[in-house]
């Protein structure tokens, strides 16, 4: 707008041309770009389920659909895992490195994803090619289901020993209640 109008272009009306254009500008850009990072960070094991929370209220309205869908099924999964990242309830902890897998993918992973994502302008992150021909709202997608996969992983370690407490359980009350078949 205001190349036009020094470079002789526009002489009336320059000055509402350049606020349309400012304000058209600005309404391309997020509402919200920037997230506090380092607030989830603070988050321990018993707090990881609401930080999530925190996290989809907070870009709820910026996400991609499926983005969203997969950012909403970590919660429940971190409030049964809860239990076993710190011990508490009797339960079994899981292996220190799983602990720390997990609290760094909630505390870390996870708001450093959404927030480079949430950053970029709508128009940017929906199609501009960025890697491989992909978006990046093809790349937050891939990024976020690879965190909730490994998520799923650990939590599928951490019930394994149960389930297969439970099988044995199992074949030992079919063992033991089975009635012996006497030929005669």
């Amino acid at each position: 707008g205001l190349g036009a109008y020094f470079g002789g272009v526009i002489n009336q009306w320059w000055l509402p041309i350049c606020l349309g254009l400012y304000a058209a500008g600005a309404l391309m850009l997020p509402g919200q770009t920037l997230l506090e990072v380092d607030s989830y960070r603070r988050d321990d094991g018993a707090h990881l389920a609401d930080s999530v929370e925190r996290l989809i209220e907070q870009t709820r309205h910026q996400l991609p659909a499926e983005a969203l869908k997969t950012l909403q099924a970590i919660p429940a999964m971190l409030q049964v895992l809860a239990p076993r990242l710190g011990g508490s309830e009797g339960g079994i902890m899981l292996a220190p490195d799983q602990v720390q897998t997990v609290i760094g993918a909630v505390t870390r992973d996870l708001p450093q994803t959404v927030a480079g994502y949430v950053r970029l302008p709508s128009a940017f992150a929906n199609f501009h090619p960025l890697a491989n021909g992909k978006t990046a709202k093809d790349l937050l997608n891939e990024q976020l289901q690879l965190l909730k996969n490994q998520l799923d992983k650990i939590a599928q370690a951490a019930f394994c020993d149960d389930a297969d407490a439970l099988i044995s359980n199992g074949q030992y009350l079919k063992e033991k209640f089975h009635a012996p078949v006497y030929l005669v």
